[in-house]
């Protein structure tokens, strides 16, 4: 075993590296790699050193080959509780073979028609010379999409402001300048995520308390990252109906075969699905429109993909398929502004990576967006270009080298939930408007635990 620990990039005498992370994550990330490599330690004052990993082959050890050394974090437990997001071994394998037949192919394409219905209710909202801020747009409407398929409850577009601020706040807890800090101090980030993980505990209270739930359906709620969307096989053989979750998950929890959650497990569940299952998307649609209106060439080849492909009609799932530059589209965006920027885990013991030594219990990082947007797999990598997406260049790229939903065994189980999603908002939206970036300047990035804007995305609306 390895005895030196990874380089450390440079610093302040006292506070090391707190204040230029605080300041500008991403930028400290570029820094760091630019002068350590794509391995190297985080030096903070007040709680452990954290490891950077931002090389595919370091992703593929651990979420793959040694994917057993490493653990969740202590971040993930505080905000999920024993939500499949943050659950591990067979707690977790209990709980994903529980879920999984909510995913499969044939379960979700039948989600197309509500999507459809939820996104042109919010349209009605709009009108053209608005500018809306498309963040918060998209987190209303992926929010409402989740509780009209999952929960069987309709979200009216302008109602439920309380609700839907604490399904935002769960971020809070992943502001940079709270999570360099000790777990124990007040910040007012961390008083904003308690009040939004109670008041969202309440509300799944509510839910479960309810009976005759309606049909329910899917969202992304493992790691915020792919593999989801299997196809059911045809011998598989259930006594629940997988389209109705909340159904389901009574029926687990009062089953007598020994593998039933708890009240506990259930409500943390379902506290995860609320914000793995609308956050993610919704950053991906807002980053999408933000590329669409920055770049009118893109834009005019994807009005005329609608036109050829759905013209004046609400696409279908059989109309989605034939999308295949919209597909393209969406795939850059997460390749370019990826939700989940980092996926971080823990060492359960000493572990040796590239030469250096990464000590037991210690966070490490897989940055998503560093490999992401680096030239030895991307030409050009920080231009929003759709059509490098081949055939012939998805064979050559690594397999690690594009990541927007992680990989290996904890995959997340929702990804093909979420890429549907994502399609048909941007075929509903984009058959009725345009969009214009009126400033000047670039849009900055912010890290928590999902890619965000410093100032949001504020758009103008044009009718298409």
């Amino acid at each position: 075993m390895a005895s030196q620990l990874p380089p450390a990039p440079s610093g302040y005498p006292v506070f090391k590296h707190a204040v230029d992370f605080a300041r500008d994550p991403f930028e400290f990330v570029d820094k760091a790699t630019s002068e350590c490599g794509d391995i190297y330690r985080m030096d903070l004052p007040a709680v452990d050193d954290v490891f950077v990993l931002a090389h595919p082959d370091y992703f593929n050890r651990v979420l793959v080959a040694d994917v057993d050394a490493f653990g969740k974090t202590e971040d993930y437990r505080r905000a999920f509780g024993n939500g499949l997001l943050s659950v591990e071994d067979q707690q977790w394998r209990r709980q994903r073979e529980m879920m999984q037949p909510l995913f499969y192919r044939e379960q979700i394409k039948g989600y197309t028609e509500q999507m459809v219905a939820c996104t042109e209710r919010r349209l009605e909202q709009w009108e053209a010379g608005d500018t809306r801020d498309m963040e918060t747009e998209m987190r209303d409407l992926t929010l409402e999409i989740l509780f009209a398929t999952l929960f069987g409850r309709e979200l009216v577009p302008g109602e439920d402001q309380e609700l839907r601020d604490a399904a935002d706040g769960l971020n809070e807890w992943f502001t940079p300048s709270s999570w360099i800090l000790p777990h124990w101090i007040p910040t007012p980030a961390r008083r904003r995520f308690d009040h939004s993980k109670e008041r969202l505990r309440q509300e799944v209270q509510s839910l479960l308390a309810e009976e005759g739930s309606q049909s329910v359906s899917p969202s992304i709620a493992d790691d915020g990252v792919a593999g989801g969307g299997q196809q059911r096989p045809e011998d598989s053989s259930s006594n629940m109906d997988p389209s109705d979750l909340l159904t389901q998950l009574q029926r687990i929890r009062n089953s007598d075969d020994g593998e039933q959650l708890t009240t506990e497990e259930i409500e943390d569940q379902l506290i995860t699905m609320v914000f793995a299952g609308h956050e993610t998307t919704a950053t991906a649609l807002a980053f999408t429109w933000y590329v669409l209106a920055t770049h009118p060439d893109i834009r005019e080849r994807f009005d005329e993909e609608l036109e050829t492909v759905l013209g004046d009609l609400p696409p279908t799932y059989d109309d989605l398929q034939d999308l295949e530059f919209t597909e393209n589209i969406i795939t850059e965006a997460l390749r370019l502004y990826p939700p989940i920027h980092t996926i971080p885990r823990r060492t359960k013991s000493d572990v040796e990576v590239n030469g250096f030594r990464i000590p037991e219990d210690h966070e490490i990082h897989l940055s998503v967006i560093h490999v992401h947007r680096d030239g030895q797999f991307y030409d050009d990598p920080l231009s929003f270009r759709p059509d490098r997406w081949t055939d012939e260049f998805e064979e050559e790229l690594h397999d690690f080298a594009y990541v927007p939903f992680g990989g290996g065994r904890r995959t997340c189980i929702g990804r093909e939930f979420a890429l549907l999603e994502a399609k048909v908002v941007l075929a509903t939206i984009g058959q009725q408007f345009e969009f214009e970036w009126e400033k000047n300047r670039d849009i900055e990035l912010e890290p928590r635990v999902t890619t965000q804007s410093k100032e949001g995305i504020p758009l103008k609306l044009s009718p298409r």
